[in-house]
């Protein structure tokens, strides 16, 4: 089983492959209780389940009560972020009614555009507003997992090739529930802004709007 490139990791698979399929098989359990509780439920109910599901797992770890990540803190949010098709969803239905934030998506996607997925390195979410995310609840599993162990190596990460320490349990945790998310249909990764986005200008088909936005890499 590949492992999508945009969770990138300087530590071998092999260490946590039992966290990893863990969060997996976690993120289908809730998927398929999902799919027998309600046929063609919608996508964002779907991503909702995943994420609660998931989030006793994030947070019952050996490294939980380490975290340096605290609310205005950050810089994670300065990373471009892969996101199946039922995150995507969720997110598009949280800033649907709030066109303040439906602006900012528009202004980061045109910025964006033609801009090497590296390059996005650096640059703010769209959704960061006053250093805080403004759907912090609807939040993908990428930015769920992501915890760290000092916030001023996550500042020096963005202008160095150095790594923070993280939270590694949750990490693959997280990665294991993401690879269960993108495995429906349509299938695969796209890049936040640009599904977000194309969710939002194809209501009668996100699906389609979906497969149309930037594919993220290795996906």
């Amino acid at each position: 089983m590949s492992r999508p490139a945009h969770w990138r990791t300087a530590h071998p698979m092999p260490t946590n492959q039992a966290e990893f399929y863990r969060g997996l098989e976690r993120a289908k359990e809730a998927l398929n209780a999902r799919q027998q509780l309600a046929r063609g439920e919608p996508p964002a109910a779907r991503a909702k389940a995943v994420h609660d599901a998931i989030q006793p797992l994030l947070t019952d770890t050996p490294d939980a009560r380490r975290l340096a990540c605290r609310r205005g803190c950050s810089h994670c949010c300065h990373y471009p972020v892969g996101v199946s098709f039922i995150e995507s969803v969720r997110l598009a239905e949280a800033v649907r009614g709030r066109p303040e934030l439906q602006r900012r998506l528009q202004d980061a996607g045109d910025a964006a555009r033609g801009v090497s997925w590296d390059d996005l390195v650096g640059t703010a979410c769209p959704l960061l507003v006053d250093d805080s995310c403004a759907v912090h609840d609807e939040r993908p599993m990428p930015c769920r997992a992501l915890g760290s162990l000092d916030a001023s190596a996550c500042a020096e990460a963005l202008t160095s090739e150095n790594a923070p320490p993280r939270d590694e349990t949750a990490w693959w945790r997280g990665l294991g529930a993401a690879h269960a998310m993108a495995d429906g249909q349509p299938s695969g990764v796209r890049e936040l802004r640009a599904a977000v986005l194309a969710i939002l200008a194809r209501p009668d088909s996100p699906q389609d709007g979906f497969r149309q936005a930037r594919v993220a890499p290795g996906s």
